[in-house]
């Protein structure tokens, strides 16, 4: 009776080791000194380990902004869907795709004139004005990625204060530039002053209307100083004119935003 008890013993013990070994995320096998009781070969103590977590992946855009910070989102994420992004030697389209930190991404597109295509709107309106931006200290609100600040610094200007209200969506290239002074957090209307008065002023804003910050914009203008705006109608008409949206389509409503400011 009692060798039964023994051996029942033993295949109880037996199976509890095989659940655990077959259960526990991470074993490491050690020996153990074979008893009168056991059987002449060796068993396994079982002992759990701490599994380390596999490295976090990120979006594509998203790597290829932290690797190429002189590019904006916009650009970043064009050129990912017309196939000219690569990730270890293949094509991928896709913004979203997952990547590692040890994927190796080349992009193969051609160098943008300026940080973001906003800078090519500006670009259009000082050449169309016949504005003058050699030697400039110029203001630019509405920095955003800093394109109408890239515009400016290759126009001429010796030295743009980019204010913005958000934080953060500078490209490097502006951000670290030596004639550039950056003032993020800060809504335009609530500016006061700047260490100096400024020559031009260039506005890119959303979600507010260019005639509410003006108050502002004057205080830190010479008396002969030029101003560069972008209207957005959606921004600066009654409530009851915008549309579905946000789109206006109405020319005689575009006439009206046009003659208030």
């Amino acid at each position: 009776m009692m060798a039964c008890r023994l051996r029942l013993h033993q295949r109880v013990s037996f199976h509890r080791l095989i659940n655990q070994v077959l259960f526990s995320s991470t074993v490491r096998l050690v020996g153990v000194r074979p008893t009168c009781c056991s059987p002449s070969r060796d068993f396994a103590a079982v002992k759990s380990q701490k599994i380390q977590p596999p490295k976090k992946k990120k979006r594509l855009d998203e790597a290829c902004l932290e690797r190429y910070q002189q590019y904006s989102r916009t650009y970043i994420q064009s050129w990912i869907l017309q196939g000219k992004v690569h990730v270890n030697g293949r094509i991928v389209n896709k913004a979203g795709t997952q990547v590692s930190d040890k994927s190796v991404i080349e992009i193969k597109a051609e160098i943008p004139k300026y940080v973001c295509r906003a800078g090519h709107k500006l670009e259009a309106a000082i050449k169309e004005f016949g504005v003058d931006c050699d030697g400039k200290i110029a203001l630019d609100s509405g920095l955003s990625t800093g394109g109408f600040t890239d515009c400016l610094l290759q126009h001429g200007a010796s030295h743009v204060y980019g204010v913005d209200v958000g934080y953060g969506q500078v490209a490097e290239k502006i951000r670290v530039h030596e004639h550039v002074s950056v003032i993020e957090r800060t809504n335009l209307r609530h500016l006061t002053k700047l260490p100096q008065l400024v020559d031009l002023v260039t506005l890119d804003l959303s979600f507010i209307s260019i005639l509410v910050v003006m108050p502002a914009v004057v205080k830190v203008m010479k008396t002969d100083s030029t101003l560069i705006t972008l209207i957005k109608p959606q921004f600066e008409a009654r409530r009851s004119q915008v549309g579905k949206g946000g789109i206006i389509r109405d020319p005689l409503v575009h006439k009206e935003v046009l003659d208030r400011i």
